[in-house]
């Protein structure tokens, strides 16, 4: 078994003394770049193990980020949901490169403060939660109690906290002006108004209707929550129901989906007798039959900006809350073909 070899050792070969090579392997400024090269490519060769446990006790560091996925039992979503594995596998990647590893909580009920914990105990250098539907109260403390905190969600005047999220009303608002485009008028909003980010995407829809001067008929409101197996009954009932509609616009990928296999049990025609339209791009949109056009809310790009923002405020930075790029994505589930 080979020895390990010691940052004594490192330095003698680098012909530099050990306080330089501590501050080359922490990448600091005092170090000159050509220096800092020539230590890491030594450290390569040699087989240098940087010893995280005594780095991070020097820095009084974790090294971890925790991220916090609050998923209500009522919801019928899981850490399975297609969303959930994009954001945390977009976090990872973004971790990863910045040389931090994640600690994953999922708060089983809402008497749990799984955000507290994390911050106090040090478990966590900074705190990334996905979702801020009703705690917004609970993540202003939490950001009040330590600033490391950036929060997935949506823009609302009560925030003090950092988040990172879609442009939800221009999301909401580009599905109403495409199906309105494709001459969609009586259409079905699919989604959970009680929960702040659909309620936004609802505003940005009903906003075009009311800009076209056609106020959205209260009836096509489908308050059903993320689960896709309530959505699927709910709309065979409301297909069944006799109150006309042309179109779906789903607060999530998942729920357009289960919308569009609801519709086919009932022998409507997608896009033909009913354009659908969803919200998330996951990748599974692309491949679904047809396929979903759908928002862009960037998951990616929220992932890389969520570790991003939280990085720059435990160095002591100020950061601005910041929106992703939103867009439509035209797919043949929402034009027509007659």
């Amino acid at each position: 078994m080979n020895k390990r070899v010691t940052m004594s050792e490192l330095a003698k070969q680098a012909q530099v003394d050990i306080s330089t090579v501590s501050r080359a392997l922490a990448d600091s400024p005092l170090v000159k770049q050509k220096t800092k090269d020539h230590i890491m490519k030594l450290a390569d060769e040699l087989g240098y193990v940087v010893n995280a446990s005594a780095q991070s006790l020097r820095r009084q560091s974790s090294n971890m980020l925790g991220i916090v996925i609050p998923i209500d039992a009522k919801s019928e979503q899981t850490i399975s949901d297609p969303f959930y594995l994009e954001m945390v596998g977009a976090v990872s990647n973004a971790a990863a490169r910045a040389g931090y590893d994640l600690v994953i909580s999922l708060p089983q009920s809402e008497s749990q403060i799984a955000e507290r914990r994390l911050l106090q105990t040090g478990r966590a250098d900074g705190l990334i939660v996905i979702g801020q539907a009703g705690r917004s109260d609970r993540l202003n403390e939490a950001s009040d109690l330590r600033k490391n905190v950036v929060v997935w969600g949506g823009r609302f005047a009560h925030n003090r906290y950092t988040f990172v999220g879609s442009d939800n009303e221009k999301g909401g608002r580009l599905a109403a002006e495409h199906l309105f485009s494709v001459g969609r008028r009586r259409i079905l909003f699919l989604g959970d108004v009680s929960l702040p980010e659909v309620q936004l995407r609802y505003d940005g829809f009903a906003a075009v209707h009311t800009k076209a001067r056609k106020s959205h008929d209260k009836r096509l409101i489908l308050p059903v929550n993320f689960g896709g197996r309530k959505a699927y009954k709910a709309v065979i009932d409301f297909a069944k129901s006799g109150v006309e509609f042309d179109a779906i616009f789903a607060a999530s990928d998942v729920l357009a989906m289960a919308a569009i296999h609801a519709l086919h049990s009932v022998k409507l025609s997608v896009p033909n007798d009913v354009s659908v339209v969803g919200y998330d791009n996951i990748g599974q949109s692309a491949l679904s039959t047809p396929a979903l056009t759908t928002i862009n809310q960037n998951i990616a790009q929220g992932g890389e900006l969520l570790v991003s923002l939280l990085l720059k405020k435990i160095n002591g930075e100020r950061v601005r809350s910041r929106l992703t790029n939103t867009e439509l994505v035209v797919r043949q589930s929402s034009v027509p073909t007659r």
